[in-house]
């Protein structure tokens, strides 16, 4: 990763929204939000289609899994928390509003 700045970023993995991950494999979103097999792409669409800062980081490898590399998305945000961040942009995958 770049130096980052003190600016108060999360790291978002696509295995938060995968529907086929179960909770213990690193889901974060519920079953009735989750999506099947998200990518970086879409993902850093529905970042932008929220105006956030992003930066893409397509080699990384998603801890839990880490003989599969699905990349990772930095988001910088200022006063968001993680949990609000990661509904956020899966609704936005999903088409409603963020």
């Amino acid at each position: 990763m770049k130096s980052i700045s003190k600016e108060r970023y999360v790291i978002v993995y696509p295995w938060y929204f995968d529907s086929k991950a179960s909770r213990k494999m690193g889901r974060r979103v519920p079953k009735s939000l989750a999506v099947d097999s998200p990518s970086l792409a879409r993902i850093e669409e529905a970042c932008r289609k929220l105006g956030l800062k992003i930066d893409v980081e397509p080699d990384k490898v998603y801890p839990r899994v880490n003989n599969v590399k699905c990349g990772r998305i930095v988001v910088f945000c200022k006063n968001m928390r993680k949990k609000s961040v990661i509904e956020k942009i899966v609704r936005t995958m999903k088409g409603g509003a963020g």
